[in-house]
């Protein structure tokens, strides 16, 4: 997939307005995209699904759990690529950006989700109306 978008990325702008266009819409669609996955119990990526557990397990913030674990494998990044390529490689302005307010963001959109609909997994909503006696059976 990614050798398909490389055909046709090479032709978009690269001026820094644009990047920082670029950066903004991005992170508005990850943000988006995490926020709903959370809402939805879906297996996502393990990197948003460790913060998402582990917020629940030890009863703590999501936003605070994401951003502690985004700078954590920034810094880890950042140690590796400098211990061995001598120089830090890969991580730009976007990214370090990104590991400081994307768990904040997501929280926000998610919040602001949570205020115009309700989201349950089929077998969540399933098990509260029939029953866990019944869950096996649901959809049938």
């Amino acid at each position: 997939m990614l050798d398909v978008h490389e055909m046709w990325i090479g032709v978009l702008p690269t001026a820094l307005p644009w990047r920082v266009l670029y950066f903004v819409i991005s992170y508005l669609l990850i943000c988006i995209g995490i926020a709903l996955s959370n809402r939805c119990g879906l297996p996502i990526i393990p990197t948003d699904l460790f913060p998402r557990e582990l917020s629940e397990i030890i009863s703590a913030k999501y936003s605070k759990v994401k951003i502690s674990f985004d700078v954590i494998c920034l810094a880890t990044t950042a140690a590796l690529t400098g211990f061995i390529l001598g120089h830090i490689y890969g991580l730009g302005i976007g990214t370090v950006l990104a590991a400081f307010t994307m768990g904040k963001g997501i929280a926000m959109v998610g919040n602001a989700m949570d205020k115009h609909v309700a989201i349950a997994p089929y077998i969540t909503e399933h098990i509260k109306h029939h029953g866990t006696h019944k869950a096996q059976y649901a959809g049938h």
